[in-house]
């Protein structure tokens, strides 16, 4: 075969590169791995020179992962290409600027007793122009992707009622206004508190504005195209302690334009709390509250992959011990969380029982943070998943996304499932279709249920509610196909920033609580815990066949949104326990208790 027109490469010689390639891969991560605080191994070679251009690249220039594809996916009687040979070339080119090498490891942990050959060959990260990225691509022998940003999904649009949206503005169409308008709003609690760093959105007919509040607050918004008349509507998430609130027109007072808000306090809805432990309406329906006290998940190792978490919160302080950040922001910020989302999944997972707030599903699980937002990539996700492997980590909730599908995603994910690591994600908070990582195979799909009543008549998902009570598909949740099951994801209540509380919607939620009950099983089961070999393939499948034949149908739910329904923890766990009538609609939350 003469060379590769336009892209500079010569094939490699069939079988003897493909057994050279897993030789090289294997030799090169060993020689590679050097110790961190933590005891990490890297299987990542950069040059310290190239690592800041690639987060901020010059203009026609892309960052790319480059692969050797692997002998299954070649087509044509192409031959293989060596990862050594692919990755000298892309040195040798003056049009490619490698970033870093990413070399799995199989000499440690679980990579030990995983299946001999990789299906995610070693992984080159590359700047290079976007032209030169279309030539390569063009190689049979090579895959060629963008290193595309990890991100949350986006959420569904702003609901005007069940069944229906309110219109989002496109920008080129916006009319703005000539000299914008100001509004203040001023946020105080139930308790008569003011409340500081909530986020407010207001919604007109015309834009979004978006602040945040001050010390006293009160927060400042600029309208470029509307005025104070044509709001339609306010947005209040406080960072936590209160529930979310959406309201109607505001009314202002004086010609200042100032509005005032205000939000219910926690405490004010659950009486005692956070002083006496809560047990919510998701625990009610998944019936976690009827399994033994003793099931706690202890030596389950879990790997949380989001945007890591707060350490310093009470309940996750002892229970959240191992990390890593995966960002380039620097190490031993694994402990910081910018968003919250992790924080809250770790609460639910695994927050420890001190007998106040809550207590986790798994609260003796070991759960280890690994941080991939904001700022991490895809490689930065290949990376953490290989570290799940060489962890023993048994199972890996991973919490973020990406626009596009990857193939080298998929291939390694692979690689976990044949070290028995079982993989969970949330289907996405797209209200549409389920996200590409949810949707690759192996991977555990879970889907959000919201519940009437469970939250105040002011909180936003009051405005797209069904007209009937009960439990029923959050707003959110996908559409399907690809959803495997649901469970709570609206208005729970879970750790938040600080030392306080906060409610919490959302797929990674429901995703969070059959990560915790999957814990139960993998340490309390009777199949899943006397197996001889604990790790393996045949247990991350078996794990999956038990918690989705232990789901019940979400009554008149379409199945695409719902998939096998919501797990039920004694069922699960084959515990000798009957059917109670606990989960009738509004008779839910007789259970709970909340007071309105």
């Amino acid at each position: 075969m003469s060379e590769q027109g336009g892209n500079g490469m010569k094939p490699g010689n069939g079988g003897e590169g493909a057994k050279s390639q897993g030789a090289q891969g294997e030799a090169g991560q060993q020689s590679s791995a050097t110790g961190e605080p933590g005891g990490m191994a890297e299987g990542r070679h950069e040059r310290p020179e190239s690592r800041v251009p690639g987060r901020g690249l010059r203009a026609g220039w892309g960052r790319y992962l480059v692969a050797p594809r692997v002998v299954g996916s070649l087509v044509g009687g192409v031959p293989p290409i060596e990862a050594a040979a692919l990755f000298a070339l892309l040195e040798e080119d003056p049009d490619v600027e490698p970033l870093a090498q990413l070399r799995p490891s199989r000499s440690q942990g679980l990579g030990a007793i995983a299946e001999p050959h990789l299906a995610c060959p070693p992984v080159a990260v590359v700047a290079m122009p976007d032209e030169r990225a279309r030539a390569l691509a063009a190689n049979p022998q090579v895959v060629v992707e963008i290193d595309q940003p990890l991100c949350y999904t986006p959420t569904a649009p702003v609901g005007g009622g069940f069944g229906t949206t309110v219109p989002v503005v496109d920008p080129a169409l916006a009319v703005t206004l000539e000299e914008p308008e100001h509004i203040t709003l001023r946020i105080k609690g139930s308790d008569g508190e003011a409340i500081p760093g909530a986020h407010v959105w207001s919604i007109g007919t015309g834009a979004t504005a978006h602040g945040v509040t001050g010390p006293d607050g009160r927060v400042h918004l600029t309208l470029i195209a509307d005025t104070p008349d044509t709001v339609q509507a306010v947005h209040v998430r406080p960072v936590g302690g209160y529930w979310p609130l959406r309201t109607g027109r505001p009314r202002f007072r004086g010609d200042g334009a100032e509005a005032v808000i205000e939000v219910q306090a926690l405490s004010d809805t659950f009486e005692g709390f956070p002083s006496q432990v809560l047990s919510g309406w998701g625990v009610q329906a998944m019936r976690l509250h009827q399994i033994p006290p003793t099931y706690r998940g202890h030596g389950i190792r879990i790997a949380l992959l989001d945007s890591g978490v707060n350490t310093g919160h009470p309940d996750l302080k002892d229970t959240v011990r191992n990390g890593h950040d995966f960002t380039g922001s620097g190490t031993g910020t694994w402990g910081t969380d910018a968003t919250g989302r992790g924080t809250q999944c770790a609460g639910i997972i695994a927050a420890a029982d001190n007998r106040t707030g809550i207590t986790g599903i798994a609260a003796e699980a070991e759960l280890h943070a690994l941080k991939l937002f904001p700022g991490g990539h895809v490689s930065d996700l290949l990376q953490a998943i290989d570290h799940c492997v060489t962890h023993d980590i048994d199972i890996a909730q991973l919490g973020l996304a990406y626009e596009a599908p990857s193939q080298l995603v998929a291939w390694k994910l692979l690689d976990a499932h044949a070290a028995g690591i079982t993989v969970i994600a949330p289907a996405g908070d797209t209200a549409g279709p389920v996200t590409h990582l949810a949707a690759l195979p192996g991977v555990l799909a879970v889907g959000a249920i919201a519940h009437t009543g469970t939250y105040p008549a002011n909180s936003p998902l009051a405005a797209v509610q069904p007209p009937w009570g009960g439990p029923y598909p959050a707003p959110f949740t996908p559409t399907g196909p690809g959803v495997d099951l649901v469970a709570p994801g609206a208005a729970v209540i879970t750790t938040g920033l600080g030392d306080g509380y906060t409610p919490a919607d959302g797929t990674a939620i429901a995703a969070s609580y059959v990560t915790g009950l999957a814990a139960l099983l993998l340490a309390h089961h009777d199949y899943l815990r006397t197996q001889a070999v604990p790790r393996t393939p045949a247990r991350a499948d078996r794990l999956h066949t038990l918690l989705r034949a232990a789901c019940r149908p979400l009554p008149g739910a379409d199945p695409a949104r719902t998939g096998a329904g919501i797990a039920d923890a004694p069922t699960a766990l084959g515990l000798p326990t009957t059917w109670q009538q606990d989960y009738r609609g509004d008779q839910l939350y007789a259970v709970v208790g909340p007071r309105w």
